[in-house]
């Protein structure tokens, strides 16, 4: 949860009152009020700093102006099921008092508050600021006017290749009222609804079609029908679009009793709600407990995760008293597929739980704080059975629920045993990941049995290449990756010193050892298993080429079935990509070695951390882009502090609650070693040596001080499992490395602790789990508005869509968190330069830093900015775009803070500034230049 989240108010005996200064409303009157709670005093109150910088204020609220509490419109108002805005729920903390209104449910509110109950409802205090807030929380404390918001741009007749027509045509529904719906597809055309601003856009969960044909009209009478109550008035088609009743971006449409909405009105009590899941016991489960703890622990508040917060959980808010069925099956597949590690018994693996329980019992830091469970009892986490929902703690419910789901799956992997399979290989051989042409004989794949428990032991360990026929003294094996089904393996392998390198699957038993790529002279390494164990994902040099820097083989990242058919390459690079790996969500992570077009020889280096779409689009940084950053990186004699701290960010994987482990290490280590990285992507950019007040760090280091690690990955119980070679050690020059399969504790007081697990073998790498789980869904980009974008159409080119270049370039040169400094942009011209650095064109800015341009794709460019002739700025790194990619790139300047402030800090470095505005992604990738048509820049 992001810094624009939960808002932690101080206890109000460490506040101090003054006068305001004023003869408005607000500081004749609330301005005392919120004093006397919450802005004064020196620590911990809602009030910046005037010597702090970066202006932090506890939970990112400042209530010591009209201007500062006004960046924070998402505390000011009612929103989804929520009673009363949640200025006034933080304020009174956990109460029955206050009661969400949840389907047939008044769930009393649990919403922590770290400062206690500072307001009493009912009080004066509360009741004046209660009316304040209901009249839009004005200067004058007058409500204005409403008025609708007016979308523009076409209605879409797209249709979901998902939606079953039958589920409308075969119902009694639609043969009773079918006729009653041309006035409800006439008033949606009328007001405006179904336009591509509003919800006309594919990615509203109210999506409509222009209704311009039968099938058109069927699928939006289906949407009316998810969004229609049993009692018409709590409908969020029309309670959302009426003035005063629910908060709506698209602003006021109707008034109670007019016609539009007595239309609307008519057809909702006659079809009547659209049951969720009926039957279905683990949705039902869902709905009924589980969001109702998200709603009680103020989980969907609008700046918390709600669908406009600035994170990837963006959980449906609902309205008061219904949730559509829609609403409630994306919040279940969310929370179910993305953010829940079902293939493991623990649920404190998984991020939507980690997140929410203290760091010393499994938990990661989150800006909400622990808000299932907050104690470090070890009893709070051993839920009894039969599951009580009237004593049963929110951490509980959440248990109960996945022993419904895990029930349902078989239960995989469960009790106290985890195959791992990993590469023993002989201490001399400890080449680099980039080095992977070196040969390295006398390597073994093998798997060992390991027990979990207090303590980890391991079995015997036995070699798994018997039916490949290779000698073990031959064998050069790397990169081990089990399938979905926990029995295939996928490795890369030669079998002599000349051969080259490639894939081959096998049993875990050993058994039907079978070469899936084998071109002469073309290494073919690192294979990962897709989610749904159909593909392959690999390395290759099939494209041929050799690295900038080190001038090694280049390898780029494939996908192929996964009997070695239909090939297909997936980046387009100069220098090497390798070790590809599946984050939970589809997407593809992998380490890109990066360059200085500028000085190729000697200048910047890094292994940093990419990821791609499914569908080859937004190819994007992930994680370690630099060991340093400039403050401004439009003026190279700017300040210089360390980003991550390290050149190389290797062996990158997603563990089981979403955050990253990862080895850094020093440039072109030998050994390919050094300390182990655990990053937090949710939590913004890092900046290693920054300890001010307000600055969280995304990035944890285990740093074994004298030794080295390599290839950690997460085990079912939290701890992670490297290897380890004692110190001392030089990792740039070693030449005998003896790392053994060690287990690392990573969380409590032992934190940090090794255990050698005492496995025969001189060298122990690569590990990984043979984990049994269903298959999941890839990620393809949608038509949404930040970096969203779709693929198809001309395969050799592309057009990229930058609503602010300036802003962008921001991005692009240095990521940290004090302020983006895109005033220093002063340039009138958007540049594309081709590998060798040499310009391939470029097209004129419009007024407010927009451009649309065709370039040529799957291919290594850079993106520049000029004033007149003149480069003012230039990506270090190359960049790609898709085969027939169109993609929108960052995002307005004037919407940045509100979009992503939270993890990149605000425009002006200022955290009070970073925002959510419920309606700033609507506009995010509007501009002068999006529909205009692309300057076309190369062949």
């Amino acid at each position: 949860m992001h810094r624009l989240t939960l808002a932690v108010l101080a206890l109000a005996a460490a506040c101090q009152s003054e006068a305001p200064p004023g003869n408005d409303y607000f500081n004749r009157v609330i301005l005392p009020i919120l004093n006397n709670s919450c802005s004064q005093g020196t620590s911990g109150c809602h009030r910046a700093d005037p010597a702090d910088p970066y202006a932090f204020a506890a939970g990112n609220l400042d209530t010591s102006s009209f201007e500062n509490i006004k960046k924070r419109p998402d505390l000011l108002r009612q929103f989804g099921a929520y009673p009363v805005p949640f200025l006034l729920l933080k304020a009174v903390g956990p109460t029955q008092d206050l009661k969400i209104v949840y389907r047939d449910q008044k769930l009393p509110s649990q919403i922590p508050h770290a400062g206690g109950s500072i307001l009493r409802v009912g009080s004066d205090a509360y009741l004046t600021l209660q009316q304040w807030l209901s009249n839009g929380a004005t200067i004058d404390g007058q409500r204005p006017v409403p008025a609708p918001v007016q979308g523009d741009g076409p209605c879409s007749t797209a249709i979901p290749g998902d939606f079953d027509p039958t589920t409308v045509t075969g119902s009694s529904q639609w043969a009773m009222y079918a006729r009653m719906f041309d006035g409800v597809q006439g008033v949606l055309n009328a007001k405006g609804c179904n336009t591509g601003t509003c919800h006309g856009a594919p990615q509203s969960d109210f999506y409509i079609t222009c209704g311009s044909d039968d099938a058109q009209k069927i699928f939006n009478f289906y949407k009316v029908w998810a969004f229609s109550a049993a009692r018409a008035e709590d409908s969020e088609i029309i309670s959302r679009p009426v003035a005063g009743v629910a908060s709506h971006t698209g602003g006021a449409h109707f008034s109670a009793g007019d016609s539009d909405y007595n239309t609307l009105k008519a057809f909702i009590m006659a079809v009547g709600a659209l049951p969720y899941a009926p039957g279905d016991t683990n949705r039902l489960f869902f709905a009924d407990r589980v969001m109702a703890v998200l709603l009680q622990r103020g989980c969907a508040a609008e700046g918390c995760h709600s669908s406009v917060a600035m994170n990837d959980f963006k959980v449906r808010s609902g309205g008061q008293g219904w949730f559509s069925s829609i609403g409630l099956e994306k919040n279940y597949r969310l929370f179910k597929y993305e953010f829940m590690a079902l293939e493991i018994p623990d649920i404190r693996r998984s991020r939507v739980v980690a997140k929410n329980i203290p760091e010393p019992k499994g938990g990661i830091r989150h800006r909400g704080g622990p808000l299932l469970e907050g104690s470090d009892a070890d009893a709070a986490y051993q839920c009894t059975a039969p599951y009580d929902p009237a004593t049963s703690s929110p951490y509980c419910t959440v248990a109960e629920w996945v022993r419904l789901e895990r029930a349902a799956m078989g239960n995989p992997n469960a009790g106290n045993t985890v195959r791992v399979v990993y590469v023993e290989r002989r201490a001399a051989h400890v080449a680099p990941l980039q080095d992977f042409a070196t040969y390295q004989g006398g390597s073994d794949l093998k798997v060992v049995t390991l027990t979990l428990g207090t303590s980890v032991t391991a079995g015997a360990a036995t070699s798994i290449l018997g039916s490949c026929g290779v000698s073990a003294a031959d064998a050069d094996v790397r990169a081990p990756d089990v399938k979905n089904d926990g029995t295939t393996v996928a490795f890369a392998m030669r079998k002599n010193a000349g051969d080259t390198l490639h894939i081959y699957t096998v049993g875990i038993d050993g058994n039907g050892c079978t070469p899936i790529t084998g071109d002469a002279g073309v290494h073919d390494l690192d294979p990962a298993w897709s989610p749904d164990g159909a593909w392959i994902v690999f390395a290759s040099t099939r494209a041929g080429g050799s690295s900038k820097r080190l001038h090694l083989p280049q390898a780029d990242i494939w996908r192929m079935h996964a009997n070695g058919s239909g090939a297909e390459r997936m980046t387009f690079l100069s220098n090497s990509e390798l070790g590809p790996q599946f984050m939970r969500d589809g997407r593809v992570s992998m380490t890109t070695e990066k360059v200085d077009i500028q000085d190729a020889s000697a200048g910047y280096y890094q292994l940093s951390g990419r990821r791609i779409n499914w569908d080859l689009t937004d190819y994007h940084p992930l994680l370690g882009q630099r060991a340093q950053s400039l403050v401004e990186p439009a003026n190279p004699g700017s300040d210089v502090h360390d980003s991550v701290g390290y050149a190389q960010a290797t062996e990158i994987r997603e563990s089981f609650d979403g955050d990253f482990v990862l080895v850094f290490g020093p440039a072109v280590a030998r050994a390919g070693g050094g300390v182990i990285g655990i990053f937090n992507r949710s939590v913004g950019p890092f900046e290693r040596g920054r300890t001010d007040r307000g600055f969280m760090p995304s990035v944890t280091y285990l740093d074994p001080g004298a030794g080295a690690y390599r290839s950690p990955i997460v085990l079912p119980d939290g701890r992670i499992l490297a290897g380890f070679a004692a110190g001392p050690v030089d990792l740039v020059n070693a030449t005998s490395l003896p790392f053994k399969l060690t287990v690392v504790d990573v969380y409590g007081p032992t934190r940090g602790t090794q255990t050698n697990l005492g496995i025969a073998g001189e060298s122990q790498v690569e590990p990984t789990l043979a984990l049994a789980y269903p298959p999941r869904p890839f990620y393809l980009n949608q038509r949404q508005l930040v970096f969203g974008g779709s693929s198809g159409g001309d395969a050799t080119h592309a057009t990229i869509h930058l609503p602010d270049a300036p802003m962008v370039a921001t991005l692009l040169g240095s990521n940290l968190r004090r302020g983006r400094h895109v005033e220093d942009f002063d340039v009138d011209a958007l540049a594309v330069y081709g590998a060798d650095g040499s310009m391939v064109g470029s097209a004129p800015l419009e007024r407010d830093g927009s451009v649309r341009v065709r370039v040529p794709a799957a291919t290594p460019l850079y993106l520049g900015l000029l004033k007149g002739q003149t480069t003012v700025f230039r990506m270090k790194e190359e960049h790609q775009v898709g085969p027939g990619e169109s993609i929108s790139l960052g995002i307005r300047r004037e919407l940045f803070n509100n979009v992503c402030g939270g993890c990149h800090g605000s425009n002006s470095g200022r955290e009070i500034d970073a925002a959510v505005r419920s309606d700033a992604l609507t506009g995010a990738s509007e501009s002068m230049s999006r529909t205009a048509n692309p300057v076309a820049i190369g062949p």
